[in-house]
């Protein structure tokens, strides 16, 4: 079988593939790569993604059913499901790393943990496991605007991190979240997805002769404690651990990391806030400083409430973050701008103080 083969059928006769003088049936055989990845239905088009290059088939009518022309080289798309159509382009990751959209002209999506996502050298690496990218998904999630690719770290054969784009406000995060299979919400409410535990034997029902190796259903963006408990196999109220770390921030004053900076205070803005939140301020003198051990320090954390109007400081860094985290029941919140008091403090000094 050729792996670069493509067959549609007669309009009449959707088990008719065979072409002849008086159907429409009809055939394509690509040309650049080595197989064909999978294809998304998009507007007016449906976009085919081989391993090195993209193709747009569209429907011209009679005599020849469908028009095909290729659109991009050097982006081939790394897995069958790791693709979608939202906002009038179709995105995937790529075959090498890197992420593209296609919205008429294929185009590189410019990502700032392109790094973290597909680095794969080191001992604390989180990249992705190329070997295993035939099993990475793209959940597509309109309520948020968002596009999620799920895969599995290196060394591991299941996926278990998770990249989201933003496409509305063009900003990526990365997460621990492990999603096997994801559906949008259409006709439901909310998004479902699935996650598969190696460990777990499927119960629902009852399969006999099956050991280990199941999947949970999960209705995505629902509830604020409802957490898996894998020891009962049972959704028990559990606080919902999360947390959000930012990228480091510096004073761009005569030289970008030149000087020190000092935190007055910050200003907690949150969208929403139910319960309450912790606030850590991580602060370096160099930027190889990226653990304790290597002389990052800390401050916090301090709890906000809806009460708490500022939180003073003495903190003194060339780089510094915030991390936003929940611990408890019924802990939610959407956090705004986040409002800092700072100032330059010289040039000296070798490690921050907090």
């Amino acid at each position: 079988q050729d792996p670069m083969f493509i067959r549609f059928s007669d309009q009449e006769n959707i088990e008719e593939y065979e072409p002849t003088s008086t159907n429409t049936a009809g055939t394509f055989r690509l040309d650049d790569g080595t197989t064909i990845i999978g294809a998304v239905r998009a507007k007016d088009y449906i976009l085919v993604l081989t391993d090195t290059a993209a193709y747009s088939i569209q429907y011209v009518g009679t005599p020849y059913t469908f028009s095909i022309r290729k659109v991009g080289s050097n982006c081939g798309c790394i897995g069958q499901h790791a693709m979608a159509f939202s906002n009038g382009a179709v995105w995937w990751m790529g075959d090498s790393g890197g992420f593209n959209m296609y919205d008429g002209t294929v185009k590189d999506v410019d990502s700032l943990v392109e790094d973290f996502v597909f680095t794969t050298k080191g001992t604390d690496n989180l990249g992705i496991n190329f070997a295993a990218g035939d099993i990475v998904y793209a959940g597509l999630n309109t309520l948020f605007t968002e596009i999620s690719w799920f895969y599995p770290k290196a060394g591991s054969t299941q996926i278990d991190r998770v990249t989201t784009f933003n496409y509305a406000d063009n900003t990526w995060t990365t997460g621990s979240l492990s999603r096997t299979t994801w559906e949008d919400s259409k006709v439901f409410k909310f998004p479902y997805a699935t996650k598969y535990v190696a460990t777990a034997t499927p119960t629902v029902p009852t399969i006999n002769g099956v050991s280990s190796g199941a999947s949970y259903y999960f209705a995505q963006d629902k509830g604020k404690n409802e957490v898996l408990n894998l020891t009962t196999t049972n959704i028990t109220s559990l606080a919902i651990a999360a947390y959000v770390r930012s990228g480091d921030f510096d004073l761009d004053a005569d030289g970008d990391g030149q000087y020190f900076l000092k935190i007055r205070r910050f200003i907690p803005d949150f969208k929403n806030l139910e319960g309450s939140a912790s606030v850590t301020l991580y602060l370096r003198a160099y930027p190889a400083d990226t653990t304790t051990a290597k002389g990052e320090t800390s401050i916090g954390p301090f709890t906000i409430t809806t009460s708490t109007d500022k939180v003073d400081t003495r903190a003194r860094a060339r780089l510094a973050s915030i991390k936003i985290e929940n611990s408890a029941l019924n802990d939610n919140w959407r956090y705004g701008i986040f409002r800092v008091d700072i100032q330059p403090d010289g040039m000296g000094g070798s490690s921050p103080q907090s």
